[in-house]
């Protein structure tokens, strides 16, 4: 029985590490537009080939200040600060495909944002 469960659990955790595709910042380099009224999202690599981001209010035009970026083997995570009212969140993206990024929002504000690489 022992034997049983230990090959169910090592099935079970292969698969789960098998399905997280590793990330590949250089599919991230774009403009991607949300499926909802959010931010403007754009990456690049700086000249030391540095992801580099900026996003910018749909609804005020205004960019946010980032505060950190922290890139994973399947994910990013940026932290970015609205200065005009202090709002602080952290933004945790995941690449779906090469053109749709899943965006899931923590902080001040809470939301899921699917976004569409434009170019």
């Amino acid at each position: 029985m022992k034997k049983v469960f230990f090959i169910a659990t090592s099935l079970f955790f292969s698969l789960s590490v098998l399905s997280q595709k590793k990330l590949n910042t250089d599919d991230l380099i774009g403009y991607w537009k949300p499926d909802k009224q959010s931010t403007k999202l754009f990456f690049w690599k700086d000249i030391h080939n540095i992801l580099q981001t900026q996003e910018i209010s749909e609804i005020s035009g205004e960019e946010l200040k980032v505060l950190s970026i922290k890139i994973n083997k399947t994910n990013i995570l940026i932290k970015t600060m609205f200065v005009k009212n202090r709002w602080v969140v952290e933004s945790k993206y995941v690449l779906i495909n090469k053109k749709t990024l899943k965006c899931t929002v923590k902080g001040n504000s809470n939301d899921e944002i699917i976004y569409k690489k434009n170019k």
